[in-house]
């Protein structure tokens, strides 16, 4: 499994629900328009510049970025969607602890050249999409798994630069699953306790649907109250889903 596939996948999700088919006219009337939007950012005023959310704006917006970039322009809810789903991290690069293969330097280099980027750029502008333990020093170093570096064009797109590491295997989807938000780990642990509960049950009751029953009880009862503590104490506790850690500095 490819991150990158991935994040073309999800990019192609988003953008499918547009079927215009005056697309080509609709870029030639905005493109003035995104034109004094590129001068605006160019002035260092890309993070307080307003962005458009109409869905058919924002296709407009993203194919131009793509032209300006020479495409690999992605929508940050891309980019989350496939961190949420792979527990992934997207963190700036200066927290990144993990390796890098021989290509990246050549990559990196080339890009600053093309786009005349400052030091500043280079220390604040930069991202990194790998799995948590590679930001941080102190836990156990494993194999690099698809690291993606992307560039911040503005709040809601960034640029793929570079990729590298192993691809991601087949089963970390399903692995994530649980961590994705409350509800998930809530059905998780309750289809666990399901089954504990009737192995243990099955042997004791005396008839299966003696067991099925005392096993339904116990598992609503018990994922309930997993349910009732982590939402009570949700503020404490949201660092553990990804859906609220996938770009933030939190460790378990």
């Amino acid at each position: 499994m490819n991150l990158h596939d991935a994040l073309i996948r999800e990019d192609q999700k988003r953008q499918g629900v547009i079927n215009d088919p005056a697309r080509e006219a609709q870029v030639l009337l905005q493109e003035q328009g995104m034109q004094e939007e590129r001068a605006i950012r160019q002035l260092g005023l890309k993070r307080s510049l307003h962005q458009i959310h109409d869905p058919k704006q924002q296709w407009l917006q993203q194919w131009l970025l793509n032209k300006q970039f020479d495409g690999e322009v992605y929508h940050v809810d891309d980019v989350k969607r496939i961190c949420v789903d792979y527990r992934m991290r997207m963190l700036s690069s200066r927290l990144y602890r993990g390796p890098i293969d021989p290509e990246f330097g050549t990559k990196l280099n080339r890009f600053q050249k093309e786009q005349a980027l400052t030091e500043e750029d280079l220390e604040y502008d930069f991202y990194v999409v790998a799995p948590a333990e590679t930001f941080d020093l102190e836990k156990r170093q494993r194999p690099v798994i698809d690291p993606l570096l992307l560039y911040q064009i503005d709040q809601h797109h960034y640029k793929l630069v570079h990729q590298w590491g192993d691809d991601l295997h087949p089963l970390r989807y399903i692995q994530s699953w649980r961590h994705r938000n409350l509800t998930n780990m809530t059905v998780y642990w309750t289809i666990i306790t399901f089954l504990v509960t009737m192995l243990l049950f099955g042997f004791l009751a005396e008839s299966m649907v003696n067991a099925f029953t005392i096993a339904s009880v116990f598992t609503f009862l018990v994922g309930w109250g997993f349910y009732s503590t982590l939402r009570d104490n949700f503020e404490e506790q949201k660092h553990r889903f990804s859906c609220h850690n996938w770009n933030r500095h939190w460790t378990f």
